[in-house]
């Protein structure tokens, strides 16, 4: 398509480009580029291309060949090569006002949207074990510099999560172990913890500095729901032992099991969880002999599209601050 130009618009120095034929091969389902339109706006207003790729962050190398390819698809050259630097030319010239134009469109379109999301809450989907014991304590610091922020946190089992995100119900969750499938996901460790036998605190096994492997089957096993994370890296170093151990009752919570537990038999629980009634004399959290019970907790986020604002903030931050310590 051609395009005929009366009159346009020139930046300093530039001649102004009257009845330039200008070959734009653009339509909506193929506009130019917006990073070679910027490449193209950053050498006219520096003068060098050396000045657009410092402009950009790119280099000398990357800002010619986005400014190369914009000539090849406008079928014009926009730009004259001089011993000291680059000036326009006609075409150019006539292209100048208007790429400074779409860019402005570009960022004003971004800011609008961005604008409007700003009283939409953060969704966070968090496994029960980080949900109610770390969580929290991370929210509030990361919320000291953005106090205007509002977060919704749902608590449930890890494969919920999991669904959550790659559904987009949630921009963030967190998880204990790891996902059964991590294709379209981004993981970031934060953390680690081990499960304890955990029993009330009359039980014959407190008087023990760890449980026998074989001793668990001895007793009735109280257990979290299929899905929980907990149950599902319990079962795994077990059955890696050859223990496989069925539930005498099942709960969807870790608040319930701490109850129940209190009327006989055992569960397996996170050691950050039962800290208060450890402390408090109720139950006692005891080691496995002879199994590996660590585990990782993770946070999750979508590989694409990108996150938003404020949920890109919030990861960052766990990269910064609460992954190191991990």
């Amino acid at each position: 398509m051609l395009v005929m130009a009366e009159d346009s618009i020139s930046p300093q120095g530039a001649a102004p480009g009257r009845g330039i034929a200008f070959r734009v091969g653009m339509s909506l389902g193929d506009p130019l580029s917006g990073r070679e339109l910027a490449a193209f706006v950053t050498a006219v207003e520096t003068g060098t291309v050396q000045g657009a790729a410092d402009a950009l962050a790119l280099t000398q190398s990357a800002a010619t060949k986005r400014l190369l390819a914009l000539e090849r698809r406008v079928g014009r050259p926009l730009l004259e090569r001089t011993a000291r630097g680059v000036r326009v030319t006609d075409a150019g010239a006539l292209l100048y006002p208007l790429a400074r134009q779409a860019l402005a469109a570009l960022v004003n379109a971004e800011a609008a949207v961005t604008s409007s999301s700003q009283d939409e809450p953060l969704v966070i989907h968090a496994s029960r074990t980080i949900g109610e014991t770390l969580l929290p304590q991370w929210l509030a610091s990361f919320r000291v510099n953005a106090p205007a922020l509002r977060v919704s946190v749902l608590i449930t089992n890890s494969d919920e999560v999991v669904r959550a995100v790659r559904g987009r119900t949630a921009e963030i969750g967190f998880i204990e172990g790891r996902a059964e499938s991590m294709q379209g996901l981004t993981e970031l460790v934060v953390a680690h913890d081990e499960l304890r036998v955990v029993v009330a605190s009359g039980h014959p096994w407190t008087r023990r500095r760890a449980v026998p492997l074989k001793a668990l089957a001895s007793q009735p096993y109280l257990a979290r729901e299929v899905g929980s994370g907990t149950r599902e890296v319990a079962a795994a170093a077990l059955a890696a032992k050859g223990v496989e151990l069925t539930p005498a009752l099942e709960v969807s919570s870790a608040e319930g099991l701490k109850r129940a537990v209190l009327g006989g038999g055992f569960t397996l629980l996170s050691e950050r969880v039962v800290e208060p009634e450890v402390a408090a004399g109720l139950l006692s959290a005891i080691p496995v002999s002879a199994v590996e019970l660590r585990r990782t907790l993770r946070a999750l986020r979508r590989s694409r599209p990108a996150l938003h604002e404020p949920a890109r903030a919030l990861w960052s931050w766990l990269e910064r601050e609460i992954a190191p310590a991990a």
